[in-house]
């Protein structure tokens, strides 16, 4: 088994499975992709990227379900809109120019509601981003729309898809399992039909798959490229331990803006509580080499643990060690450090 990139989530893939998947992400682009991920991986440690290696960009704040484990359930998240199409334009024309690796939508709504997603990433591929990335509930998905986003030129999707059957349906309120399950399904059959590289991904809460983690990584992997899970976050009662010794990385990675233009340091700022500045004062290049470069400093000089967003982030916890056996196979990866037990969510609060 390996640890994805983010070293936050866990992928299900063997090693053979792993090297497939790299191949397929990295086509087109494989020089670009090793030096863009040699960057991820190493610059953190020792220097600033002169533009963000990925910028998350909220081109909605808007979300048609209410999903048990997410933070927007136990806080206002102070924004409930679509992004002005032209200030997008505008933003990623930029990012064309600096020649942006990885333009990523996602970060606190559903960006498939956005009236003109299909455009969004079309204008993307057009500008020259060379991997554009969606996270999505999979509810707006219909075949129409998968056929847009893939004919577009989308690099990447990760459909969230907690659990199977009543426990996906505990979680994902009130998406019904059988129809996101075939809405993956048809979303694989176009991606297959039309030859494209896009790669097809899902990703789980781990206590929604604890108690039979191979029945829900068989059937997933029966359809999509790649399987993965993440460790629980508790929103409703925020009890992590943090690490006072931990240097995020993000800030040498990557830098978000919301769906009203305002930006942030990272995506775990789910209330606006540290916004450092708007894309009409700042381009994305200033809000880099200044706006982030001051959190840089300030997050190595210790203001991390002052910090409202930092202190509460699950980035910063310290993590605790946790072996699996899955798949005939060994895997080593962690959970976050509680005051207190948590058993997750959905049907788990329940016992």
């Amino acid at each position: 088994m390996k640890k994805s990139e983010t070293l936050v989530q866990f992928s299900c893939e063997t090693t053979k499975e792993y090297i497939q998947n790299e191949l397929r992400r990295s086509r087109h682009k494989r020089l670009g992709y090793i030096k863009n991920r040699f960057q991820w991986k190493y610059y953190p440690k020792k220097k600033v990227p002169h533009f963000p290696l990925n910028l998350d960009i909220e081109v909605s704040s808007k979300c048609q379900i209410k999903c048990d484990h997410c933070f927007r359930q136990y806080m206002d998240i102070k924004e409930n809109d679509f992004m002005p199409l032209d200030m997008y334009k505008k933003i990623v024309a930029e990012c064309g120019r600096y020649n942006l690796f990885t333009l990523k939508f996602s970060m606190r709504g559903e960006p498939l509601l956005h009236p003109d997603i299909v455009e969004m990433v079309r204008f993307a591929k057009k500008k020259g981003v060379k991997e554009v990335w969606i996270n999505t509930n999979g509810g707006p998905l219909t075949d129409e729309l998968s056929r847009g986003l893939i004919s577009a030129g989308v690099d990447w999707i990760t459909m969230s898809f907690d659990g199977l059957g009543k426990m996906y349906e505990s979680i994902r309120t009130p998406l019904k399992y059988e129809e996101s399950l075939q809405k993956l399904k048809s979303l694989r059959k176009i991606r297959d039909e039309l030859k494209a590289d896009t790669m097809l991904n899902v990703q789980s809460i781990w206590s929604a798959i604890e108690k039979n983690p191979e029945a829900y990584i068989n059937l997933m992997k029966s359809i999509v490229d790649r399987v993965a899970y993440n460790p629980d976050m508790n929103f409703e009662e925020i009890t992590l331990v943090p690490d006072d010794d931990f240097v995020c990385p993000r800030l040498w990675q990557r830098i978000c803006i919301t769906s009203k233009g305002y930006y942030l340091k990272c995506p775990s700022d789910f209330r606006m509580e540290e916004v450092l500045g708007h894309v009409n004062d700042y381009s994305v290049k200033e809000a880099w080499d200044i706006l982030q470069q001051r959190q840089r400093e300030l997050h190595l000089s210790g203001f991390k643990k002052n910090s409202v967003v930092c202190s509460k982030c699950h980035h910063g916890a310290v993590k605790k060690e946790k072996t699996l056996n899955l798949q005939d196979s060994e895997q080593h990866n962690y959970t976050y450090e509680r005051q207190k037990d948590f058993k997750g969510h959905g049907l788990n609060k329940n016992g």
